[in-house]
């Protein structure tokens, strides 16, 4: 083994119950081309076989070491944190796994730089009924200005906006989080103790760095990481409570409060879109009592929220049979897109007008479903003329001159009423266009459901 002074990086690995894929996760890590490394895997009590696969490994290479604990995500993490002996963390979830020059060229660009975090894109993936792996790689940010350079999280919020997405794609030094005590909460069960994490090491990292480069690859399809338990919904009343609680000892709530706010509605909804249909008629009282007392009980300036969070924070302040209408009308304007794409002849051609990534997962379900597509419009001229996933990259005008009959797919969240009007403006008729504008609905009901 490594001497405890040449470990570069410290990966923890928490496990629980994840034998059909625990050799592939920790294979990944042992092959990485960085070699100065250590492997923790913190078992919380496995009884499926996967602690009999991690000891087989663990004989075969003696960077592993199994640490067996209690079960609880923050438990498993903060013991492996405790433990380790690099100079920096690497996070790897027991059914991911990583691309093999992951932490050498991370560990790099850490030393350069002399960062405290490193976040990086990374790639989502699934598989198909016949095994084939389907990858979607996944930008942290829109904003290129953002990548390569240090930031400073304690007086610029662009990493906080990035929100819990891929805080496990890079490294953070193991100092920094000891030293500023960044530990998740030791609360029961397996669901949301990554949030008061990612949301402390987004504020009080000063050297931060957003790296292009992705590695990391996250499973979409393993059905026993989804949150659909309703007791589960205790769970993330519980982190937000303690994230609160935390902020106010440091005298910080006052300042990031929105960001508070905004991070906790997001989470609201997604956990009410987990639920069966069945499940979350309960738990829309319990989603409005809890918001309801954060936006009686403080001064929020709201015009630091989307539209969406807006309007629940809205209907949370009626009653649950407003929140249930909100969301049924929500559901059914998420529904048309399906609608809208279904019925696109597979003859007529198709331009995705939108080349990020919800402009690919547009296209991935299109090309399952045996459309046309034929291009991707996108805004950004730095685009134009290069091929996307075998697609040409063109601007919209060139587009319509190329393809005058074509159907137009907008592929964007944010930004998609003003896309809509400049198509209005090149003469494209509304009935040849259709919207896509919600990532996760699109991803987890259409394409996921799809290809399972």
């Amino acid at each position: 083994m490594c001497r405890t002074i040449d470990i570069k990086v410290s990966v923890l690995i928490y496990v629980l119950n994840t034998e059909e894929y625990i050799e592939t996760c920790i294979n990944s890590v042992r092959n990485q081309t960085l070699q100065e490394i250590e492997i923790l895997v913190i078992d919380g009590g496995s009884k499926d076989g996967t602690l009999e696969k991690v000891k087989r490994l663990e004989s075969m290479d003696s960077r592993i070491r199994i640490i067996e604990t209690a079960p609880g995500v923050g438990y498993q993490f903060n013991t492996g944190l405790r433990e380790a002996k690099g100079k920096y963390i690497g996070i790897c979830e027991s059914d991911d796994y990583v691309l093999p020059e992951m932490y050498e060229r991370q560990y790099e660009v850490a030393e350069t730089y002399e960062l405290d975090i490193l976040r990086a894109d990374a790639i989502h993936f699934f598989e198909t009924e016949g095994k084939e792996e389907v990858r979607l790689p996944i930008s942290l940010s829109k904003q290129e200005a953002l990548y390569d350079r240090v930031i400073d999280g304690t007086k610029d919020r662009a990493i906080l906006n990035l929100g819990v997405n891929s805080f496990w794609s890079g490294l953070y030094r193991r100092a920094f989080l000891l030293e500023e005590k960044l530990f998740m909460n030791e609360t029961k069960g397996a669901a949301y103790q990554d949030i008061s994490f990612a949301f402390l090491t987004a504020i009080k990292g000063k050297r931060v760095l957003l790296s292009r480069e992705a590695f990391y690859c996250y499973r979409l399809d393993n059905p026993n990481s989804s949150v659909n338990a309703p007791k589960r919904m205790t769970m993330l009343i519980e982190e937000y409570g303690l994230l609160g609680e935390r902020l106010r000892k440091e005298g910080l709530f006052e300042t990031y409060k929105e960001a508070y706010l905004a991070w906790k509605v997001n989470s609201h909804l997604g956990f009410y879109d987990s639920l069966s249909v069945g499940q979350r008629e309960g738990y829309l009282e319990e989603m409005r009592q809890d918001l309801d007392r954060d936006i009686r009980g403080w001064d929020f300036s709201k015009d630091s929220l989307s539209l969406i969070q807006r309007e629940i924070l809205q209907a949370a302040g009626q009653s649950a049979e407003a929140l249930g209408t909100y969301f049924g009308n929500l559901y059914r304007s998420l529904e048309k897109m399906k609608s809208d794409l279904d019925v696109i002849s597979r003859e007529r051609e198709i331009v995705i007008f939108g080349s990020g990534d919800m402009g690919r997962i547009v296209s991935l379900y299109l090309k399952k479903t045996r459309k046309k597509i034929v291009a991707l419009a996108d805004n950004n001229k730095e685009l134009w003329g290069k091929l996307q996933d075998g697609l040409p990259v063109m601007g919209l005008e060139a587009a319509r001159e190329r393809y005058p009959k074509a159907f137009y797919v907008i592929a964007n969240g944010k930004h998609w009423e003003e896309m809509r009007e400049q198509l209005l403006q090149l003469s494209i008729d509304e009935k040849s266009m259709a919207v896509c504008n919600h990532y996760g609905f699109f991803l987890k009901h259409l394409l996921l459901e799809k290809n399972q």
